[in-house]
């Protein structure tokens, strides 16, 4: 009778919001976002000379060219580089001036990122008044390696020698080369620089390289978790780089909230895969939970077990832009039990194929800094207890993220986030996009309103404010909306689709490794009804990283 009672009392009190169970916690775990991050600039080349225009030929004697035949161009389209120099041709040009067309297609050469490569004037026998500029675009001879790296030499040597497949020496292809190798956990590039090849017509290189740490990571404590599994909770992560030398890591986490009520512990092995910056990962993560409060009476409880498996690989990789792929194989398996009873025993089997984008640019004539993400998602759903949601769904969703400097102290972040049932079908909670929570309409909790389609927009105003020898800080403004619907709401008829707002301010402060932000948010519109109401929330973070 007292947990008939209880469960009545619930009822009436969160207005039928959903009892939280070990698919829609995983809200909760998500990783701490925009921790602070230990740049590892990309080294400046050395050797490379920038292109001087030839001397100055001072005979006036002159030649008719009719016109400039170019040889060797292969990077470069012909055609282009004959309109760089048609105002030459069908003229009488002394030496010197033809030593200007050699130097207008080496300049050319040189902007688009071939640094090494020449055009110049070889010895010819002129016939029908036609001129040869002869071209030398460059190619790579060999690499000479210093490693004091982590990470055995065949291996980074192996990622400079890819890069040879491009033949022609470019910026592009050299720096995607260190780029990689700067992403490779245990390693980072010191020194690069170019020297004369032992062939003609090729460069060599020398790189040297220095360990980065063997342990990195963080720990964090914030009051982000929800009031049926504890709001206050600390989260930690550590990294071991390259433990294997091949520029491998292996990542163990866990999180745990005040009273033990939510307790998640995750490990992931990355590696390489190939040369070229292809890369797997296999992870495990483990999640078990007791619902407290109005729930605590009913025993609720349960746990949950995923493994993925992932591919990544860049296709763009530079220091201004970045192009990734990569495909994820998930299976989630979700335990619940209430009152004795289990009731809910579900296995979700999922691929998803991603497309990751950063790119700094300049909008408005102000420095700009876009991310994006684009998932796609094919899976299958099994419960032994229920086949509501059973069988195959297909999803969509994708995020873009901007920020704009705005003033030498003032910066701009707008987000949007979005999701889309594809066929018609409802999801599983694991699946559905929540509005609640410290990412998205900061004001409600994670377990506010989640389903399968929906939206939600941010936008925050930044002051940085005067810094105090290594402690810097900053103030914002902040406003946050948000909207999700059913695919099909027959399944459900209390749900109630609302849109969410808040409005609020925010505190963000850094001192070498530590880090705090505090965020007051207030309610615009509608009540909370996941948890007992109030009219404004402040939430948390405070960590250190190392």
């Amino acid at each position: 009778m007292k947990k008939i009672i209880a469960l009545s009392a619930i009822t009436t009190s969160l207005l039928f919001a959903a009892t939280p169970n070990s698919s829609s916690i995983q809200n909760q775990l998500e990783k701490p976002k925009n921790l602070p991050k230990k740049s590892t600039p990309l080294v400046e080349l050395k050797g490379a000379k920038k292109y001087k225009a030839p001397m100055q030929n001072e005979s006036t004697k002159k030649i008719f060219v009719k016109e400039f035949k170019i040889t060797g161009a292969i990077h470069i389209k012909e055609e282009k580089l004959k309109s760089l120099v048609k105002s030459y041709e069908n003229k009488e040009l002394t030496f010197a001036q033809i030593q200007e067309v050699a130097s207008i297609i080496t300049k050319e050469y040189r902007k688009e990122g071939y640094f090494v490569a020449r055009a110049y004037i070889p010895v010819q026998t002129i016939q029908n008044d036609i001129i040869e500029i002869a071209i030398i675009e460059g190619n790579y001879g060999e690499f000479q390696l210093k490693n004091d790296s982590l990470v055995k030499d065949s291996i980074v040597k192996g990622m400079l020698d890819n890069i040879k497949e491009a033949n022609i020496i470019s910026t592009d292809t050299l720096e995607r080369a260190m780029l990689i190798i700067n992403d490779t956990p245990g390693v980072v590039v010191s020194k690069a620089e170019v020297m004369p090849g032992s062939e003609v017509g090729t460069s060599d290189f020398l790189i040297e390289t220095t360990p980065s740490p063997r342990f990195d990571g963080y720990v964090v404590a914030d009051n982000y978790g929800s009031r049926y599994t504890g709001k206050n909770r600390i989260s930690a992560q550590v990294n071991i780089n390259s433990p294997f030398n091949i520029g491998d890591q292996i990542s163990l986490g866990s999180l745990v909230s005040n009273h033990g009520n939510l307790k998640n512990y995750n490990f992931a092995y990355n590696f390489p895969l190939a040369s070229n910056g292809l890369r797997g990962e296999f992870a495990y993560s483990h999640t078990k939970y007791n619902l407290m409060e109005e729930y605590e009476e009913l025993d609720a409880h349960g746990q949950s077990n995923i493994f993925d498996f992932k591919l990544s690989y860049p296709i763009i990789k530079s220091r201004i832009e970045n192009l990734d792929l990569q495909l994820k194989f998930s299976n989630k398996n979700f335990d619940d039990h209430v009152n004795g009873n289990q009731t809910a025993d579900k296995n979700i089997k999922s691929l998803t194929a991603s497309l990751l984008y950063s790119k700094d640019f300049v909008l408005f004539d102000r420095p700009s800094y876009i991310t994006s993400g684009f998932n796609l998602t094919t899976g299958r759903l099994k419960n032994e207890n229920s086949n509501l949601y059973d069988g195959r769904y297909n999803k969509v969703d994708f995020y873009v993220n901007n920020t704009i400097s705005l003033a030498d102290t003032y910066s701009l972040t707008t987000g949007v986030t979005a999701q889309k049932v594809l066929g018609g079908k409802n999801l599983d909670g694991s699946e559905d996009m929540s509005l609640g929570g410290a990412y998205a309409v900061k004001f409600y909790p994670d377990s506010e309103q989640s389903a399968e389609n929906g939206y939600i927009f941010n936008i925050e105003l930044f002051k940085q404010l005067q810094p105090i020898k290594s402690y810097t800080h900053r103030v914002s403004f902040f406003y946050d909306i948000g909207n999700v619907y059913m695919e099909d709401a027959s399944t459900d008829t209390t749900f109630d689709r609302r849109t969410l707002q808040d409005v609020g301010l925010g505190y963000y402060a850094n001192y070498k490794d530590f880090f705090a932000r505090v965020n007051l948010a207030y309610n615009m519109n509608h009540e909370v009804t996941a948890e007992p109401n109030y009219n404004s929330k402040i939430l948390f973070q405070a960590g250190w990283v190392f």
